[in-house]
């Protein structure tokens, strides 16, 4: 009997059985070949990626032990002619004739589509709805800071002071709908007026669908508003067979066609996406809308390496752990493909962490030096976004609880302070410490004078820009005059206040809490230094002997020397 055939065999048999599994992948109804198809296995991040050739096949090198699912997908190109929804197949140990059938992404647009509200994606899709109601996006549309400077009619004091429509040519929109209510300016771009929305979708702010159906955002329109002029390319597609609403891209390539036909889009990764709306310049002049988008862009984090992250990576952080992205999906996803939709912004939590305050103070006799440093290491300039936003630095230097003057060093510009005669508490402007913020000027409806600040809509320049880029530090030195004859503790306090409107808009309106119900100024960093002036600072005196220890000291060197002599 032979037995080296059968050991051979009986090893064969105790070993894994290993193959990988191929196929193709296809369109449906056509089963014309796709070629560049991404293949992986559903919600495993440690599948590898295989990409088919121009017959559509892909060999995936994989060792399941059970049946798995394999998802396809092309990611969506704006300028092609032919796109395709997302798709899966299942799959077992040495499979060789998968096929995934990727339905075909309708061209044309439905005419007649009507968006629907949030809350038909929260049936499924539950606690990204909740996440979503929490954040300012769901308040777009009712922000009653943004309708007071609209209209005059989102807060009992809103129409006080500017209000866009008070001022300007009849039907002139100021395009606040553009970005605070897409779904349905995006039909009518830059004609809606923000006060005469009542359709519930558009009420809905900026919703699931109106990122969700975004295809694409130019970047070489980057400065363009929105969907105004196309920078932001929606999709409504249009077909008999499924709802419009439920065409949608993400970031997902391997998820199902059922119910819903997700597209998978690299955009969604890109920080370009929250350029659709938080970069723009005004279309008229030219001047600075907000730049969030391009002070990313020339940020730190920009750059490609393990430091790099996007906007989505900090303001939609991953979930804690796994979980089902929808309550049909039969697969749990890992934390990494499960993403806040809060959208958390600034908070005190958020600002103390990205921004510190560094302050140093020292006496020369004359002047207490004060240098103060404030180092930005959020992903973009701080403050960001809209132009009201804005920063103080304030100083104060006490001697016996009496401020010292200040003989040197930078004051809190005009918009320290509210426009009410006399100093109301909050009133800074010319008080020691500096101003960080980009504040523009222009005429009000392009005529009389030129005033600061302005609006973006109203804006021709820029008239001073103090804002701290990101991953910079400002430095700022300031001097105080030390009163003759002091004596004693000088202290020096800073503080670092946040601002999310300027003061005498604020004042104006009656705006005391944010629409999201967050204070209106925090305070970002505080630090404190004591300075010892005077005598304090001097060495102690050298005591008065007597002629017996002179003597004593005298003849213990003279025995120390002698002693030094001998032993030499």
């Amino acid at each position: 009997m032979k037995l080296a055939p059968i050991c051979g065999l009986l090893g064969l048999l105790s070993s894994p059985l290993w193959a990988a599994v191929s196929g193709t992948v296809v369109e449906q109804n056509t089963l014309t070949p796709i070629a560049g198809a991404h293949v992986r296995v559903q919600a495993d991040l440690s599948s590898p990626v295989a990409i088919t050739n121009a017959a559509g096949e892909f060999t995936l090198a994989i060792e399941p032990t059970d049946q798995i699912t394999l998802g396809a997908a092309v990611a969506y190109d704006p300028n092609g002619s032919i796109n395709w929804v997302t798709h899966t197949a299942p799959a077992n140990n040495g499979q060789t004739n998968v096929v995934i059938e990727l339905p075909r992404l309708p061209a044309t647009d439905n005419p007649a589509y009507q968006p629907p509200t949030a809350v038909l994606c929260g049936i499924c899709h539950e606690e990204q709805h909740e996440q979503w109601l929490t954040s300012r996006h769901a308040g777009a549309a009712t922000n009653p800071w943004v309708l007071d400077l609209h209209s005059g009619s989102g807060t009992p004091g809103g129409a006080a002071g500017y209000v866009f429509t008070d001022l300007h040519d009849p039907g002139e929109t100021g395009f606040c709908a553009t970005c605070h209510t897409p779904m349905i300016d995006v039909f009518t771009p830059g004609m809606v007026q923000l006060n005469e929305v009542v359709d519930p979708a558009a009420l809905d702010g900026v919703s699931c669908l109106a990122c969700h159906q975004i295809g694409d955002v130019d970047a070489g329109n980057i400065n363009g508003l929105h969907h105004v002029g196309g920078k932001s390319q929606y999709r409504f597609p249009d077909n008999s067979d499924h709802p419009t609403d439920f065409y949608v891209f993400g970031s997902l390539a391997d998820v199902q066609a059922g119910t819903m036909r997700n597209s998978f889009s690299d955009l969604f990764a890109d920080s370009r996406m929250c350029a659709a709306c938080h970069q723009y310049n005004n279309p008229d002049t030219g001047a600075p809308g907000q730049n969030t988008y391009v002070e990313w862009l020339a940020s730190p984090y920009a750059q490609p390496g393990p430091d790099f992250r996007s906007c989505q990576d900090c303001h939609m952080p991953q979930a804690d752990g796994p979980g089902l992205i929808a309550v049909t999906a039969q697969r749990e996803r890992p934390a990494e493909q499960r993403h806040s939709h809060s959208f958390v912004g600034s908070t005190p939590a958020t600002l103390s962490a990205n921004v510190l305050l560094t302050v140093n103070a020292v006496s020369d006799d004359q002047d207490i030096v004060v240098d103060a440093a404030v180092q930005n290491l959020a992903g973009h300039s701080f403050p960001a976004g809209v132009s009201v936003r804005n920063a103080i630095l304030a100083i104060e230097v006490l001697a016996d609880g009496q401020p010292l003057v200040q003989t040197a060093g930078p004051v809190i510009p005009f918009y320290g302070s509210d426009e009410v005669p006399g100093i109301q508490p909050g009133d800074l402007a010319d008080l020691p410490g500096k101003g960080f913020a980009k504040v523009l000027e222009g005429r009000i409806n392009g005529a009389g004078p030129v005033v600061r600040p302005v609006l973006f809509i109203d804006a021709e320049n820029v008239f001073a820009n103090t804002i701290i880029p990101s991953g910079q530090t400002d430095q700022s030195q300031y001097r105080f005059a030390i009163p003759a004859g002091f004596s004693g503790n000088v202290q020096v306090s800073a503080r670092l206040l946040y601002r999310r409107a300027w003061r005498a808009l604020a004042v104006t309106k009656g705006w005391t809490i944010t629409p999201g119900g967050q204070p209106i100024e925090i305070e970002v960093a505080a630090a404190q230094v004591s300075v010892p002036v005077g005598s304090g600072l001097l060495p102690n005196a050298i005591p008065t002997m007597g002629l017996p220890a002179l003597l004593l000291i005298f003849g213990t060197l003279g025995l120390i020397g002698l002693v030094r002599s001998r032993r030499s």
